[in-house]
């Protein structure tokens, strides 16, 4: 087995060499911090159902309850918890950022008895499209400022 030793010089321009990677990897930690931030205010508010298009079919009942919410459910995020109000129906969750680039991000969406769905959204302008990306609710909706 060989063992090379080396002096202070080469390990101290090693470090030199390797600090621009990772100050540039603490930059897009912070970069990613600073979205995750920016993208949970712009979250805030009161926003209405304007539709939702399951990727599966629902049944009649079901997907009758659902276009009946278009316009008139408002779902209103304060801090990590959202209420979701419309004709018939109230739903509470919780949601965690996981990740934010820019307009996107991936929530994570958690009902009452601790049951999970990943949510894709992009925000712009006054406009919400998100894409729910676990079963049974995938599909893709758009809720607007209100």
């Amino acid at each position: 087995m060989t063992v090379i030793v080396l002096g202070r010089a080469p390990v101290l321009a090693l470090a030199l060499l390797l600090m621009p990677l990772a100050l540039g990897s603490c930059a897009s930690r912070q970069s990613h911090v600073n979205d995750i931030q920016q993208l949970g205010q712009r979250l805030q508010g009161t926003w209405v159902l304007k539709n939702f298009t399951p990727k599966e079919a629902l049944e009649p009942a079901l997907y009758a309850l659902l276009t009946l919410q278009f316009g008139q459910m408002r779902v209103t995020v304060q801090g990590s918890r959202i209420v979701a109000q419309g004709p018939g129906l109230q739903v509470v969750r919780t949601f965690q950022i996981q990740e934010a680039f820019d307009t996107t991000a991936t929530l994570l969406v958690v009902d009452q008895s601790g049951i999970a769905v990943r949510v894709w959204i992009e925000i712009r302008d006054q406009w919400l499209t998100f894409r729910p990306m676990d079963s049974p609710w995938t599909g893709e909706g758009v809720l607007q400022r209100g």
